[in-house]
């Protein structure tokens, strides 16, 4: 077993790359991650180190935290629409690859690269649609692992409102894909490959900063994922690049 966190930089050293991922699924962006990171930081400076340390399992004190504070402040109703994302996505026929966009720079590894990405990008902007109150049960208990009593008591809620939000966000994300994506459904018509000229034209999608998280494997790869949580659970995770880490704690 690995040694405990003994001062409040480890503690962030350990756990600040996980907390990104979730913060990502949460928001769908990176910069806006990134920043829910920096306003963390500056929350456990201000709360202490001692106090901090001092919780029973600190790692979920800070997940907490996190949680907390992106339901406050990414507020009740949700930034985009199933609709918009329809629009965006799929308001034209499928076109095939073509090497000579400058996003695909010439380079047939990047369309490997590109589709994953989007398959990435589209899942996590599925969920941007739902309110984030609804949106964080999904992410904590079906991406997160936490039971819903783990999770309720973390958000300071009742079991009850909590199970009624997980039920809702389970739904609305099967039903909108269920029909749609060939992730879930071989017959269904929204592919990756089909669909990247749209995305990379729209700036739906954009290189990520960093490969390493891409599997070798296609992003089609494996059987369909008719279990929602399963098909968001295989998806490659965001990272968090040392540098950055760095900076994160250096700052607290």
């Amino acid at each position: 077993m690995a040694n405990e966190p003994a001062t409040l930089r480890e503690l962030l050293s350990q756990d600040l790359p996980g907390l990104y991922r979730f913060a990502f699924q949460m928001c769908g962006s990176r910069p806006d991650a990134l920043r829910f990171l920096e306003s963390l930081c500056t929350a456990t400076a201000e709360r202490g180190e001692a106090s901090l340390l001092g919780e029973k399992d600190p790692t979920r004190a800070l997940l907490g935290m996190l949680a907390r504070s992106m339901e406050e402040n990414l507020g009740r109703h949700s930034d985009q629409s199933f609709e918009s994302l329809d629009a965006v996505l799929r308001s034209d026929i499928t076109r095939p690859i073509d090497l000579n966009s400058p996003s695909l720079r010439h380079d047939p590894g990047q369309i490997h690269v590109m589709q994953w990405e989007l398959k990435r990008t589209c899942l996590v902007s599925v969920l941007s649609c739902l309110p984030p109150g609804v949106r964080l049960s999904f992410v904590l208990t079906d991406l997160e692992g936490l039971s819903p009593a783990e999770a309720s008591e973390l958000l300071g809620i009742k079991e009850s409102a909590y199970r009624v939000r997980l039920t809702r966000a389970r739904k609305r994300v099967e039903d909108y894909l269920a029909p749609r994506c060939v992730h879930v459904d071989r017959q269904n018509p929204c592919t990756c490959s089909g669909r990247l000229m749209i995305a990379l034209d729209a700036d739906f999608v954009r290189p990520p900063p960093t490969h390493e998280a891409i599997p070798h494997e296609s992003h089609a790869h494996g059987r369909p994922q008719r279990d929602i949580g399963s098909l968001y659970r295989s998806l490659p995770v965001v990272t968090l690049q040392d540098s950055t880490l760095q900076d994160l704690i250096t700052k607290t």
